[in-house]
């Protein structure tokens, strides 16, 4: 079954795990990690920046609201994407800006689904993969929608663009669920389920499934209550604290099965559809010849062809949270292979979700959801959990240094809504050799512009999360998209999203002696939100 979203959402994980049984608690967090009074956020700065000794750092633009990619046409423009929907922010504007060299600015378009997740120049156009949609930008300043109703929804969208030496371009799809199994991380706080009851992943070829199912409680049974949360079994419901209704004419809990409406179970075989949840999809550059290339992913958010001639995805790794919760489950980088299978929803990193080791405390043992397995890839190499790999792209040029290498942004943990409190990971740029598996730290905020315990990347004029790399045409300068700061807050129930708009930056790398780069730094900011 297809379902057709008419919303946006750019949740990397619902703030909501799956609940199972009955015990009400008063909720404890640790006032360092969800402040209740949040430290201003200074403004960027290039000094606050951690680069390898021969390199410089620039602030390009700055005070954005969540800028998610930035891209380069043959002509030196500067193109920036604001996403929209960002975390806790329902009405952000998503748009693209154009940066001339000169550093002159346009607003190119801002009818658009946000979030706006990737933009991709190829052969004379810009296109945009926005919440649901492949378009592209028309010299009339039209939008061309090529590819539309994908199945999307908060959890995931379509991600990042890439042209292939075919001429094709691919991208990725992300899941619509967590690991397979709509739960009550589908509807609160984002509501996912209750927009569209009848949501749930679709495979990218025929499936049989075991006929496992869990059981969860209604959604219209779980009213909300002040400072409180609800305990069922093992599992802790972060955002919204609940108690069910006694209304003796509704069921207090339903069954659910993978790739099924909420509510649904039954189902023994799937059919695939071209248009799947998990996968890298593959399309001629009018949008004609839509196929699936890869499936089996869970969030394929970085899509590139390297300089090797091989196409690489990074993947998010399962979650602690919904119905099915994960354990310890890494980030990925994979080379992808036509029609080959990444192991979602029953294996990580090439392992199967069977073994102990991905057995989480808010959850039952994770049991296989599929009755057979295509064979499984191994990952080229893996991040750690929660690092939340994002984009990435290759350096071409020894003047840059560091040929034919990777670097990959790492947007950072969202604890706790994608596990339980952890050591902080991600918040930077990793530099990755392919070839031997060697990885370095080559960007993020130094230690000593870090803000206090629990705001480290919020009051800090340093880096926070990259989400997007791009070099520029000659390889000379890299160019790197930071959404801006973004913690959570202790508001009645839990935790819930917090983010600081107008914090987004575009920072830019190059080597020291290196020729100016354009556009000019420190662009004049844009105007606040309530001004445009």
């Amino acid at each position: 079954m297809r379902f057709r979203v008419r919303h946006i959402g750019f949740p990397l994980a619902a703030l909501l795990v799956g609940l199972t049984s009955c015990t009400v608690v008063e909720p404890s967090f640790p006032q360092g990690i969800f402040p209740r009074d949040f430290p201003r956020v200074p403004p960027a700065d290039a000094a606050a920046a951690q680069v390898p000794a021969g390199y410089r750092v620039e602030v390009v633009m700055r005070d954005l609201e969540y800028p998610t990619s930035v891209e380069l046409d043959d002509r030196g423009n500067l193109y920036v994407a604001e996403a929209g929907f960002s975390y806790g922010d329902p009405v952000a504007p998503a748009r693209v800006l154009r940066v001339t060299p000169a550093g002159e600015l346009t607003i190119l378009a801002d009818q658009l689904r946000g979030p706006i997740n990737d933009l991709l120049w190829h052969q004379g156009r810009l296109y945009i993969s926005h919440f649901g949609s492949i378009s592209a930008l028309e010299q009339n300043g039209t939008l061309s929608d090529l590819v539309t109703d994908l199945p999307v929804n908060f959890n995931h969208q379509n991600n990042q663009m890439t042209a292939g030496p075919d001429g094709k371009i691919y991208f990725g799809l992300g899941t619509a669920t967590n690991s397979g199994v709509v739960g009550l991380d589908n509807a609160y706080p984002f509501t996912d389920l209750l927009l569209w009851p009848d949501m749930h992943d679709v495979p990218g070829h025929d499936i049989r499934l075991t006929g496992a199912s869990y059981l969860t409680p209604q959604p219209n049974n779980v009213l909300a209550r002040q400072g409180r949360l609800v305990d069922l079994g093992s599992n802790l419901a972060y955002a919204v604290t609940s108690l069910f209704n006694r209304d003796p004419n509704s069921s207090m809990l339903v069954r659910t099965g993978p790739f099924q409406p909420f509510g649904h179970s039954g189902e023994r075989l799937i059919p695939g559809q071209v248009k799947a949840n998990g996968t890298v999809l593959q399309m001629n550059p009018d949008g004609s010849g839509l196929n699936v290339y890869a499936w089996g992913l869970r969030n394929p958010y970085g899509v590139g062809w390297g300089p090797d001639g091989r196409l690489y995805a990074t993947d998010n790794g399962y979650d602690e949270r919904g119905s099915r919760p994960i354990a310890n489950a890494e980030d990925n980088i994979w080379v992808i292979r036509q029609n080959a299978w990444y192991g979602w929803p029953d294996y990580s990193s090439g392992i199967p979700v069977t073994d102990p080791r991905f057995r989480s405390a808010r959850g039952p043992r994770p049991e296989f959801l599929m009755a057979e397995h295509p064979p499984v890839e191994k990952p080229l190499m893996t991040r750690p959990k929660h690092a939340a790999v994002t984009k990435f792209d290759f350096s071409r040029s020894a003047g840059f240094g560091f040929e034919g290498q990777m670097f990959l942004g790492e947007f950072g943990a969202g604890v706790p809504a994608t596990a339980p409190d952890q050591p902080p990971v991600g918040q930077q740029v990793v530099r990755i050799n392919p070839a031997t598996g060697e990885s370095a730290p080559f960007f993020a905020a130094k230690a000593s512009a870090l803000g206090p315990k629990g705001a480290e990347y919020v009051a800090t004029p340093g880096p926070k999360h990259p989400v997007d790399v791009r070099f520029s045409p000659d390889g000379s300068a890299m160019y790197i998209a930071d959404i801006g700061a973004l913690t959570f807050r202790l508001a009645g129930a839990g935790p819930f999203p917090r983010p600081f708009p107008g914090t987004g930056v575009i920072w830019r790398v190059t080597r020291e002696g290196a020729p100016a780069a354009t556009p000019p730094a420190n662009l004049s900011p844009l105007p606040p939100r309530a001004a445009r």
